[in-house]
């Protein structure tokens, strides 16, 4: 019984990290699309043409990069790099 007991609290904490990780992983990606917009400015009727295409490439780097933050880095800041040359053009 008392293996029974310790197994099912296992599980339990298990469970609890579980839910917690992807809480942090859900709370970290809203301040890195925060982030991306606190650092992009362009006039508001670009944004909403280019919104979704940088969206996209913003999660492919997030998925491609997931293991490596310093090539994640590198990465978002061409990124945004790009999306400043382009505002800069439009506006």
């Amino acid at each position: 019984m008392h293996d029974f007991a310790s197994k099912m609290k296992l599980k339990e904490m298990a469970e609890e990290d579980i839910y917690f990780a992807r809480r942090d992983l859900e709370l970290i990606e809203a301040l890195r699309q925060k982030q991306l917009k606190k650092h992009v400015n362009c006039p508001s009727d670009s944004k909403k043409n280019k919104a979704g295409r940088y969206e996209k490439k913003f999660e492919k780097i997030t998925r491609k990069h997931q293991n490596d933050p310093d090539s994640m880095i590198e990465a978002y800041r061409k990124l945004i790099g790009k999306i400043r040359k382009k505002c800069r053009s439009l506006g």
